[in-house]
């Protein structure tokens, strides 16, 4: 099992050279093969059915498998005309911080500052963003780093679930579960991961109620809401979980109001969550700081790293006002044989998370804050939302497609006019056609029973006097 420093050297060498080239001809997207989509179903069942090697090989041997039969079939979704999903690219800050992770390989579960700064740093990281967005770090000294937005939901649910139980009730969900009571999730449009995270935490799919006033836009029912609230209270089994979305995923819009949602969220004893997954970021920025008011009001807030703050998949971010509400949920089991510290600004991370094993994805997160900072990142995302307006524009003034929804920020919604490539079949092909002029990747969607595309412009190098031209072409030339 032994490694060759030598051979060792020599193949990290030639990973570095390969993320040099990518990251100088990311603005060119790679063209999709002319293969059948049973073709490729037929190569991976190929490779699915290869069984393990009973001999091992060389270093070189499994390098020269990776880059000649793996890598090429990866998607470039680092590149800056990626518009799929809302991926951010890899700073070359964050890039190197996650190459330095694995060396020093940390186990994020004790605060163990005398062996190890890096519970440490990723408290600090986390308040970092805060002060990106211009919210007090007094305010949430509950946080921690997941996977993604997903977890940071559950945690969200989790933590509304323990707070409803304790406040309504005095009951401890975390040690007896919900005896007998119903917790509703009340919400407009929220993300599929909102919902999934009511299975997770055993609030089940079911409860989940819409408040929304109007089904074409991002608003509240407030008659609405506050009936159920009330009625919520009144009937001693049930409480509630008002969920806000701070950048709707399909259009980028934003929920208002939320100073009366707190009003009412006060009155009823309810817990108030907003997913700002990358909503979040338009505080850090002139501009569009207006869209997103009020964030500090919420119990708790998710957002992600891996979308707008361009670090490496996976990053999520959770902050909570109620600390306690972490350690309640999270730190009532503890393995015997794992030492633990007194409660402080700094509790063990094993107590405010999921995960025990967690690895120390703080440092790609640290490392790009501090290299760009403020200033660096608001011009990261004022730019990705001017190229979004501009292509906004071009796409409504073009006679063969329409906008579906505003360009509140960095999204773009839209779909085509032409019978050939209208319905799901012809949304699907246009789409496929535009991925395959290797200029430009965009995703399908349905907004208000109608099939979509959708364009999420996230990549800190997309660069409007390089690749606007390239990417209206080719949505020219395919329409034509």
């Amino acid at each position: 099992m032994d490694v060759d420093p030598k051979v060792l050297r020599e193949q990290f060498q030639k990973i570095v050279e390969l993320a040099v080239l990518r990251h100088e001809n990311l603005h060119q997207l790679r063209t999709l093969p002319e293969v059948s989509a049973s073709d490729v179903v037929a190569q991976d069942a190929v490779l699915l059915e290869e069984k393990l090697p009973l001999n091992s090989q060389s270093l070189e041997a499994t390098m020269k498998e990776i880059f000649d039969q793996i890598l090429p079939r990866l998607a470039n979704g680092a590149g800056p005309k990626w518009f799929g999903l809302i991926t951010g690219g890899v700073t070359p800050a964050a890039l190197l911080g996650d190459w330095l992770t694995p060396v020093y390989d940390q186990n994020l579960i004790l605060h163990s500052p005398k062996e190890s700064i890096s519970t440490v740093i990723e408290q600090h990281a986390l308040d970092m963003v805060l002060d990106l967005c211009n919210i007090s770090r007094a305010r949430f000294p509950g946080k921690t780093l997941t996977t993604g937005a997903s977890a940071s939901n559950v945690l969200a649910l989790a933590h509304g679930r323990q707070w409803v139980c304790a406040t309504r009730w005095g009951i401890d969900p975390s040690e007896d579960g919900l005896c007998g009571k119903v917790i509703k999730v009340l919400g407009i449009k929220v993300h599929a991961s909102v919902v999934k995270a009511m299975s997770v935490t055993g609030l089940g799919r079911r409860n989940y109620v819409e408040v929304s006033g109007d089904q074409n836009a991002i608003t509240w029912d407030f008659e609405k809401l506050e009936s159920l609230l009330k009625e919520y209270q009144e009937n001693d089994s049930t409480g509630a979980i008002v969920v806000a979305g701070f950048g709707e995923v399909n259009t980028g819009a934003f929920v208002a109001d939320i100073p009366k949602v707190r009003e009412l969220c006060d009155k009823y004893q309810a817990w108030l969550h907003i997913d700002a997954a990358f909503g979040m970021y338009a505080r850090a920025t002139k501009t569009y700081a207006h869209l997103a008011p009020h964030l500090e009001l919420a119990d708790s807030i998710t957002s992600d790293g891996h979308k707008w703050l361009n670090v490496p998949y996976d990053c999520g971010l959770f902050y909570t006002r109620y600390l306690d509400v972490s350690l309640q949920v999270f730190g009532g089991v503890k393995a015997a044989y794992l030492a633990t510290t007194p409660d402080d600004s700094t509790p063990n991370p094993m107590s405010t998370n999921i995960e025990s094993s967690r690895r120390f994805r703080a440092l790609p997160l640290y490392m790009s804050l501090k290299t760009y900072g403020a200033e660096g990142y608001a011009h990261m995302f004022e730019s990705n939302c001017l190229f979004a307006q501009k292509l906004a524009d071009w796409l409504q003034q073009h006679p063969s497609y329409e906008i579906l929804s505003p360009c509140y920020l960095n999204i773009v919604l839209f779909r085509s006019k032409v019978k050939e490539w209208s319905g799901q079949d012809g949304n699907q092909k246009l789409i496929d056609a535009l991925k395959a002029t290797g200029d430009i990747y965009v995703t399908a969607t349905a907004w208000n029973g109608q099939e979509a595309i959708r364009a999420a412009i996230s990549n800190w190098r997309t660069n409007i006097e390089r690749d606007f031209e390239v990417v209206t072409k080719a949505l020219a030339k395919v329409i034509a």
